[in-house]
């Protein structure tokens, strides 16, 4: 008979958290792209820096990077999304080279007719390097790009700019990074700075690529204790060969960070607190505008836990101009053992869910406001449960949401836009303004999962889940998909063979106001798998990882490039 005597929290934590994520470690291509490889909810990718990245049980109608939190500090803003994609943040000490492709290649197609042959397919680059530290001093540089995805509105970008926009090759990828620099690292600071060139494609509200090339950018990062400051500098050169324009931005950016540390985190009220800022100087034609030119943003996150079982947390900010407020309660109940169950509530509101993002973007001699009036508000209900059997955990999370206010863009006109006139290349493109569904958007959902394990020998997962959305959900930007379901798998032989697999689907999805016409994005089958062989007595790991298998090519987004089958290969050695 199993006493009610509960599990330890921080052991209830972990069970919970590991029964949410899937179990398979495959490595995605960059840093910020893990939506590559996730099963659990809508995840449309237009290019490396740019996805639609929606988890099933989140609730709202919004993609998780439009979504300010204090969890992206660090990452880029691009456009109005956050993105981990070009990523700075150091590596730990080592070496390492990736290349890879998508399959496919002309090179392999010498014996086909010249007339049937398919697009071309292209590369991924990146090699690098951290020093061991040295008196806690070290060095860092870098180089990566990927050309992946790089198809998307290819006729129409590359006629945009001048020269092939990248560090190499003529592929005009999304983006094209390289930065080197120092950094200090001892049992209290963590200090780096960084500089380098990249060049850039952001996704805007009116569907066009706009290029960027940062000329320089550097960023310096300092952590001491349980204090972060990050400080990055952008100068960055437009252009658009169509219309002959040019114009610069620079931009400093970056944020102030006190986390609640070990110390804090045993009190009944803990405080996290910062700021975060930009302010740019534009001239000539940048196509978009941040009001003032400037942006601060205080924030704070509390959290009151006055029993073991119980917490509620609140994360809210405010200026000026806007506020959002993202609050939860949840309490864990004592239950027998190896059995964990939390029942939640939480909620988002406010006037502007990006606040720190741009306040205008100009096409043309029109001007598009991309702010709303009013507010948004999302609240959840949400159950989860685990329980462990042995090498065996099972579980499911079911939850009921509605959103009123959601933010969407209203659409006055669908436009194009002519590229290269010799292969007819256009892309499709839209006016009108950021705006809101004024009417109550509802949603149910249910997920249920199954883990197994051997020690570290063998990990698996499977998992399904479905969401029944009522409600005027055609006046957003995207219908989710209805359901998924993933199988995923890691095997350890020997300790040092490493095979990871990801068999998943996902139904239809669909982008409703791009085009003139809906895009559906039809649901498919992908199998992801990775095979990783290390050598722990020289600290070197060989990977290859292949992408995207089964599916069919398509295009996830509009203007965006294709999600093709493609095989990676990284080597990296460890000081």
């Amino acid at each position: 008979m199993k006493k009610f005597v509960g599990i330890p929290f921080l052991a209830l934590s972990v069970l919970l958290g590991m029964a949410v994520a899937s179990f398979a470690q495959i490595p995605t291509e960059m840093e910020g792209m893990e939506y590559e490889t996730r099963a659990d909810g809508t995840f449309l990718i237009g290019g490396p820096t740019f996805a639609f990245d929606r988890i099933l049980g989140a609730g709202g109608v919004h993609s998780e990077s439009e979504l300010w939190t204090p969890a992206k500090l660090r990452d880029r803003l691009l456009f109005n999304r956050w993105s981990g994609t070009p990523s700075w943040t150091p590596f730990e000490p080592s070496v390492w080279m990736k290349t890879g492709n998508e399959l496919g290649d002309l090179i392999y197609q010498d014996f086909v007719a010249e007339k049937n042959r398919p697009a071309n397919r292209t590369p991924i680059l990146e090699g690098g390097f951290r020093t061991p530290d040295f008196n806690g001093l070290w060095a860092t540089a870098r180089l990566f790009q990927d050309d992946h995805f790089c198809s998307g509105a290819y006729g129409y970008r590359y006629k945009a700019v001048d020269g092939d926009y990248s560090h190499f090759g003529a592929n005009w990828p999304f983006f094209s990074s390289a930065y080197g620099g120092i950094g200090y690292t001892n049992s209290l600071v963590n200090a780096s700075v960084l500089a380098g060139e990249e060049y850039l494609w952001f996704y805007t509200a009116t569907s066009l690529w706009i290029p960027v090339h940062y000329k320089p950018r550097v960023e310096g990062r300092v952590d001491v204790m349980d204090l972060s400051l990050t400080v990055a500098y952008e100068d960055g050169e437009y252009q658009n060969m169509y219309k002959k324009e040019t114009g610069t931005r620079k931009e400093v950016n970056g944020s102030v960070y006190y986390k609640c540390g070990k110390a804090c985190q045993k009190g009944i009220l803990q405080v996290s607190a910062g700021l975060a800022f930009r302010a740019v100087d534009d001239s000539g034609s940048v196509y978009t505008e941040l009001e003032e030119d400037r942006v601060a943003w205080p924030f704070m996150e509390l959290r009151v836990q006055p029993i073991q079982w119980v917490s509620a947390d609140v994360t809210f900010g405010i200026n000026e101009r806007d506020w959002l407020v993202q609050d939860s309660l949840q309490f864990m109940p004592i239950t027998p053992d190896d059995l964990g169950v939390t029942i939640g509530v939480k909620n988002i509101s406010g006037t502007r869910m990006n606040p720190l993002a741009d306040t205008k973007e100009f096409y043309g001699d029109r001007v598009v406001d991309l702010t709303a009036d009013g507010q948004m508000n999302l609240i959840q209900g949400y159950l989860t449960f685990v329980d462990t059997m042995g090498y065996v955990a099972m579980g499911g999370r079911g939850s009921y949401w509605a959103e009123y206010g959601a933010e969407t863009f209203e659409v006055e006109e669908y436009l194009s836009e002519k590229g290269d006139e010799k292969i007819h290349a256009s892309i499709q493109t839209r006016y009108g303004n950021v705006g809101r569904i004024h009417d109550w958007i509802k949603g149910v959902t249910g997920e249920f999962w199954l883990n197994a394990w051997y020690h570290d020998m063998f990990k698996f997962t499977a998992m399904a889940g479905f969401e029944h959305i009522d409600g005027p959900v055609e006046n957003a930007e995207v219908t989710p998909a209805e359901f998924y379901t993933g199988f995923m798998g890691d095997w350890l032989l020997n300790g040092t063979f490493k095979i990871s697999h990801s068999l998943r689907y996902r139904s239809d999805a669909q982008w409703n106001l791009r085009s003139r016409d809906p895009m559906v994005v039809k649901g498919d089958w992908t199998w992801d798998a990775s095979f990783s062989q290390m050598f722990p007595k020289y600290g070197l790991t060989l990977t290859g990882t292949l992408l995207h298998v089964l599916a069919d090519e398509v295009m996830e987004t509009v203007n965006g490039g294709y999600d093709r089958i493609r095989f990676i290969c990284t080597a990296k050695k460890t000081f």
